[in-house]
């Protein structure tokens, strides 16, 4: 056994525990949001029914876990189409921590808790209905509406007086954002839980509303008795007195304004060990289900040959290899992360000499295989004929089929220009480089002319320039009237 283990932990890698611990991090934020949400059940569920179909794949049951991978498909659309609202939350708490706060409290605001504290006990006293909103850490503007925008000063005059019954802000809610009052009279999203809402009311039913939805502390004062509520974790609380009120309100200002770093950094790595735990086990778990794999196999790619760094002056014949045979070795989880349609075997040809060259084909060669092993290279050797073009100015020759007429003399002929710039391979000799002019009939001229001729050129020579030059021949003839 103790060998087993020792076997299995060489197979274990640096990037396998990073693997890991990536994914235990995220199944630990998931398990954390699962715990506030309504979700938690179905999530439940879900994981049953895939440790089930685990077992129908590993166990060969072929319908089980065709079914069932047919009902995930179907499953997963109609979650995200539920639980938008729960999802774009856990989206929003894993980006928050990267947004910082311009001002860092340093520890509870104790005059704001007891400001709230003492309103909400006299709006109590007086049976007034009030329903304050302490903004967390998450945004709360995508769940409001309506409501007047404020930056005053929270004050408990100020309080007081937003939920005075002659006050027209009095049914919304007041949001509260460290020191300040920034929204009154607003309307929040209403809670579906009726076993926790009941027959409380819209004020309590909208704090339990909000609390759900994002990590804000909803405090409720009932018009009916005057009884102060919270609202959070899913449930509603009733609270004895202002001692209990404030020292939740402590509680939730110590999570929010940490006095030091450190002590941050303590709670993080000492709270939630059960989450945490479940997570790591899960995600070990799902490594050795489908990442770890030790066994290696050999599969076979038609892979495309790059060419690069030819010179621009420089021409590879036709036909050439466009593309050869590798084959690669290594786990199924390599060849899972495998793309074989970026492979590629690339050849540098800044070395390429004229004329015939013999090229090895090297495991170097191979490129984007994902850390897999290059076992061969089929074929492993191929020919590739070159050569460079060259500049050359060559005369034309004048090409003539057929005789002139009888009584014609021709007295010259002149090509102009007589000289033409060309592009000619390396390899051919100067001497076979001609330009000659297609054959012109002299039976058709009967007194001086001028003709533009085509020009022919030996295979591969092309002119300089993108344009053929233009050619003019003229004949010189004279009647001879001599008989």
């Amino acid at each position: 056994m103790a060998n087993q283990i020792l076997v299995f932990l060489q197979h274990v890698k640096l990037a396998d525990v990073a693997d890991i611990a990536i994914v235990s991090a995220f199944l630990y934020l998931i398990l954390i949001w699962l715990k506030k949400t309504r979700v938690r059940f179905i999530f439940i569920g879900m994981v049953i029914l895939g440790a089930i179909y685990i077992l129908a794949r590993f166990f060969g049951l072929y319908l089980t876990a065709v079914a069932l991978q047919a009902f995930f498909a179907v499953a997963l659309i109609m979650m995200i189409i539920i639980f938008q609202d729960d999802l774009r939350r856990l989206f929003e708490r894993i980006a928050m921590p990267g947004i910082r706060r311009k001002r860092r409290v340093g520890g509870p605001l104790a005059q704001n808790i007891e400001i709230i504290a003492s309103a909400l006990a006299n709006l109590s006293r007086k049976n007034m209905g009030a329903l304050v909103v302490v903004k967390g850490s998450e945004l709360l503007d995508r769940h409001l509406e309506a409501g007047v925008f404020l930056d005053a000063v929270i004050s408990q005059v100020l309080l007081e007086s937003i939920f005075d019954k002659h006050a027209p802000s009095h049914d919304g809610a007041v949001i509260i954002d460290g020191d300040r009052i920034v929204k009154l009279g607003a309307y929040l999203p209403l809670s579906t839980n009726i076993k926790e809402v009941g027959r409380l009311g819209t004020r309590h039913a909208a704090a339990l509303g909000i609390a759900e939805r994002t990590d804000a502390l909803s405090l409720v004062v009932s018009e009916e008795d005057g009884v102060i509520s919270v609202a959070g974790n899913g449930a509603m609380k009733h609270l004895k007195d202002t001692n209990q009120l404030m020292n939740i309100l402590q509680d939730f200002y110590l999570k929010k304004y940490p006095e030091k770093k450190g002590l941050r950094l303590r709670r993080f790595l000492t709270e939630h060990p059960l989450e945490k735990s479940i997570a790591i086990i899960m995600a070990c778990a799902l490594w050795i289900i489908f990442a770890h794999h030790t066994e290696n196999v050999r599969r076979d790619f038609i892979v495309p040959i790059e060419y690069r760094n030819l010179a621009a002056n420089r021409i590879v014949n036709e036909p050439k290899a466009k593309e050869v045979t590798v084959t690669l070795s290594g786990t199924e989880q390599k060849f899972s992360l495998l793309k074989p349609e970026n492979l590629k075997v690339s050849m540098d040809m800044s070395a390429i000499k004229d004329g015939e060259n013999q090229i090895t084909l090297t495991n170097d060669l191979v490129k984007n295989y994902s850390g897999l092993s290059v076992v061969n290279i089929n074929p492993g050797q191929i020919t590739l004929g070159s050569y460079r073009l060259i500049q050359l100015t060559v005369p034309i020759e004048l090409k003539t089929k057929g005789r002139l007429p009888s009584g014609i003399v021709l007295r010259g002929a002149k090509i102009e220009p007589n000289m033409v710039s060309v592009t000619a391979p390396s390899t051919m000799p100067k001497e076979n480089v001609i330009v000659m002019t297609e054959p012109v009939d002299l039976g058709t001229i009967t007194a001086t002319t001028n003709i533009k001729p085509t020009l022919i050129m030996p295979p591969n020579v092309r002119f300089s320039e993108e344009k053929p030059p233009d050619v003019k021949i003229t004949f010189e003839v004279e009647k001879n009237d001599e008989r």
